[in-house]
């Protein structure tokens, strides 16, 4: 079967041009996978068109719209979801169009595309008191309870993506002083992340017990199920709301969060790092960000370290006795002969 121009495209941006000119890293690569993958189940369902029949003739300005209602209005995605398929493939026309020149003035119509505004949220997280009574429900009796403990703390203090955690690997952990982490975060870069001496201590002794600091263990993953296989997101995710659930009995006075997702003990450790009076600079490097503009999330969040900001920029104002006018009676004098 001919291949048409559309899909050698797509194969070599996926395969070639993402992984091997922008070292992208996988998770990367399978989101832009997953976009087009649902862009030919629509072009099948709604346009009776077959991938393997799919050109850039087809691929209009038109069609794209309707597939981005497609996916809102039929399988429900959020406007975040949909901006992301969108700059999916914004980035494919981008390179689409210096592969194949004649597609040119329809890339640039497809580029123009906008995104979707959408309102602000308050940034799911959970307070020091919240994290303190999470942390308090693995039972640390038991060889399960210290290995969940051990990897929520991890998680909250190196301030790590979930992919992040998943990916750790024995060889990774530095438990001589200054205690670290090597985090491997988006586009392949890699951070070193200090812990704290508590957290270490916990690591160390969940290390030992599963026989980790052992020669020839140092390409293990660091954190593993009872198939000794690394976690999953889904794995993780139940975890923490296994012990979120927990919390709410234990401790229902307290305002939890319906659900706990692993990104929120990320969020977390950035304001309360934010609160602790840490600078930006800092929470950028420990969280692996690019720029400092996406750490500014959180300081617009809290308007109470935004008080406390002006507070400490304010100068200090000292009050002085100022003469009143009317007792400076011959300036009075003055002023009224002025105008006469």
């Amino acid at each position: 079967m001919k291949q048409t121009d559309f899909a050698k495209t797509l194969a070599r941006f996926l395969t070639d041009y993402l992984p091997g000119q922008r070292n992208v890293s996988p998770n990367t690569i399978k989101s832009y996978r997953d976009t087009f993958k649902q862009y030919l189940i629509y072009m099948q369902e709604n346009k009776q068109m077959k991938p393997e029949k799919i050109t850039f003739a087809s691929v209009t300005t038109p069609c794209v719209k309707e597939f981005l209602h497609w996916l809102e209005s039929s399988k429900n995605v959020s406007i975040s979801t949909r901006n992301q398929r969108l700059a999916a493939i914004h980035s494919f026309f981008r390179y689409a169009q210096t592969e194949n020149p004649e597609i040119l003035f329809e890339s640039q119509k497809i580029l123009g595309i906008p995104f979707k505004k959408k309102q602000n949220q308050t940034i799911p997280h959970l307070s020091k008191d919240q994290l303190a009574y999470l942390f308090e429900q693995p039972d640390t009796s038991t060889k399960k309870g210290r290995r969940d403990l051990a990897l929520m703390v991890i998680l909250y203090d190196a301030g790590a993506r979930v992919q992040e955690l998943i990916d750790l690997k024995v060889c990774d952990v530095r438990l001589n002083k200054p205690a670290t982490i090597t985090l491997t975060g988006k586009g392949n870069k890699k951070r070193n992340v200090p812990i704290l001496d508590k957290s270490k201590n916990i690591l160390e002794g969940y290390m030992r017990e599963n026989h980790l600091l052992e020669s020839g263990r140092m390409q293990s993953s660091l954190f593993h199920n009872s198939r000794y296989q690394a976690f999953t997101r889904p794995g993780i995710t139940y975890i923490l709301g296994k012990y979120l659930k927990q919390a709410k009995i234990s401790h229902d006075k307290e305002n939890f969060p319906d659900r706990l997702h692993p990104h929120m003990l990320r969020h977390s450790k950035a304001l309360h790092l934010l609160e602790s009076g840490v600078n930006l600079i800092y929470i950028r490097d420990l969280l692996g960000h690019v720029s400092v503009t996406t750490t500014e999330i959180y300081l617009r969040f809290d308007t109470e370290l935004k008080r406390k900001a002006l507070e400490a920029a304010y100068p200090q104002v000292t009050s002085q006795d100022v003469p009143e006018w009317e007792q400076n009676t011959d300036m009075l004098q003055w002023l009224k002969n002025l105008c006469q």
